[in-house]
């Protein structure tokens, strides 16, 4: 048992050790491409900071005293946006994700929103391919679950149009976050090129907004309510019995 033990504080150690190392090089990259521009790629300096980012919300999550039953419905949540991002493969760029993830920060909270949205862009990217944008979409998916906690904060039920607003525009600027890392990695990063990128995209940037409006406006609130009611039936309660007299 005891062996066990140092294994596990071991591993956790060197997880720990891995963060900081990782946080203090996207700190040095950052610092070294202000400081000379021309002498260091972009695209490596953004995949660091994002990366670091990235492992910053994971560890802040794993930080907390996490029940079995919420750990679950993140599973589940995200298994639920894998599959549904698989399932709608074939049309471009409508993607469903957005809105389960939405969905999972409104009724779990932000921490559990950020992480069903980092692991559907792991996981779904097991079968899309998993590459230097794969650190890039897990944040950006982390983002709009967290900020789907900051709408449903204090257990705030959003009225639907909320829902479709803050949908779209979540829906839109992961996009754009997404282009960022294209256009750091393979243009000249000149305001042409900027353009040119974003304007080639925006069709398909359209249809994200417009699938993720769709769906927050038929399903938000009946999912919304549907998650809270599962968080509230899984929640245990330990309650200790006083001693009889």
């Amino acid at each position: 048992m005891g062996g066990v033990v140092a294994v596990r504080a071991l591993h956790l150690d060197l997880g720990r050790l891995t963060l900081v190392a990782l946080v203090g090089l996207a700190a040095i990259l950052a610092a070294w491409a202000t400081l000379d521009p021309g002498a260091i790629d972009w695209g490596t300096v953004g995949f660091a900071v994002v990366l670091a980012l990235v492992g910053l919300g994971i560890a802040a999550y794993g930080a907390r005293a996490t029940a079995a039953s919420e750990l679950s419905l993140v599973a589940a949540l995200a298994a639920l946006a894998t599959a549904s991002r698989v399932l709608f493969a074939s049309l471009p760029n409508v993607k469903p994700v957005t809105f389960v993830v939405l969905v999972s920060g409104v009724a779990l909270g932000s921490g559990p929103g950020f992480m069903v949205g980092a692991t559907s862009a792991l996981v779904s990217n097991l079968f899309f391919g998993q590459g230097p944008w794969t650190p890039w979409q897990m944040l950006a998916w982390g983002a709009v679950g967290a900020a789907g906690g900051l709408i449903g904060r204090g257990g705030r039920l959003p009225r639907r149009w909320e829902l479709v607003v803050a949908g779209g525009l979540l829906a839109l600027a992961f996009d754009w976050f997404v282009t960022l890392w294209m256009f750091l990695a393979y243009t000249a990063r000149s305001w042409p090129a900027f353009v040119a990128l974003y304007a080639q995209g925006l069709p398909f940037d359209l249809a994200h907004v417009a699938a993720t409006c769709l769906f927050a406006g038929l399903f938000g609130v009946q999912a919304v309510t549907i998650v809270a009611r599962f968080r509230v039936r899984t929640r245990v309660t330990f309650v200790g019995l006083e001693d009889a007299p």
